[in-house]
């Protein structure tokens, strides 16, 4: 019989512990100094890790700056249980527009900084298929047929996510912009007060309705608006035969009588 080396059960544990704190020191360290300034040899010194090891994890800043802002996003999305109850998904999402926007309102700046460091390709921080609580969530609107089934759920996951990082770039971009033209330091700063809060929160939301919008399931029993008819003329644009309109009376219209 195979003896388990305990070491080896350790050692996944031990890998993400060292994640955390290399990923806590830089976050540190790219609010205190900026991203840019920041160095990766300040990093894996104040984690107490090795470069190797550091690389190992991160082999870039630009991995390091996506851990931070990309990882705000999907803790987001993993509290709100979005597998629990029947609750829509759009409150839901909303909601979490709302909760996401009160956590990042502080340290605009460095935020918009990572997302611009980490560019929009994703390193599969949530490549986990129908492992993701919102491509399994997704797929199950699509089984009750609130949602278009000509899309995956994974793809609609994707632009459910661009929909919010779209948006928390926007927001950031111009919270950043509003806070540069305070003309008094003294007094309470947008990103501190429920205006920059607002704002933020806003910028997610209109794309996220956006996406849902288009996500709905098709109802094929709408016709598609006819062009409308020619003003004065008694006959009205109908179907269509051939490519070309065809006439049809209109049912208000009476033939003048005998003068």
């Amino acid at each position: 019989m195979e003896v388990l080396d305990e070491r080896r059960l350790e050692r996944p544990g031990k890998r993400a512990r060292t994640r955390a704190r290399i990923l806590e020191n830089a976050i540190a360290l790219f609010r205190a100094n900026g991203v840019r300034r920041a160095k990766m040899s300040e990093i894996a010194r104040a984690s107490g890790v090795s470069p190797a090891t550091l690389f190992k994890h991160f082999p870039t800043k630009a991995a390091l700056a996506e851990g931070w802002v990309r990882g705000e996003v999907e803790a987001l999305l993993e509290s709100l249980d979005l597998l629990a109850g029947e609750r829509s998904l759009r409150p839901l999402l909303r909601r979490g527009a709302r909760r996401l926007a009160e956590r990042i309102r502080s340290d605009p700046e460095s935020r918009l900084e990572a997302w611009r460091e980490a560019g929009r390709a994703t390193t599969g921080i949530a490549d986990r298929g129908r492992r993701d609580p919102l491509v399994a969530r997704l797929a199950r609107e699509q089984e009750s047929e609130r949602v278009r089934t000509d899309l995956s759920p994974e793809a609609l996951a994707r632009l459910v996510r661009d929909a919010i990082e779209g948006g928390l770039i926007e927001g950031l971009e111009e919270l950043v912009a509003r806070r540069a033209g305070e003309d008094a330091p003294g007094d309470a700063s947008l990103a501190e007060n429920d205006a920059g809060v607002g704002l933020l929160e806003r910028a997610v939301r209109v794309r996220l309705d956006l996406v849902l919008d288009g996500a709905r399931k098709r109802n094929e029993r709408v016709e598609a608006p006819r062009p409308p008819s020619p003003a004065g003329g008694p006959m009205a644009a109908g179907p269509t035969s051939g490519g070309a309109p065809v006439a049809r009376a209109r049912r208000d219209y009476a033939p003048p009588g005998p003068r």
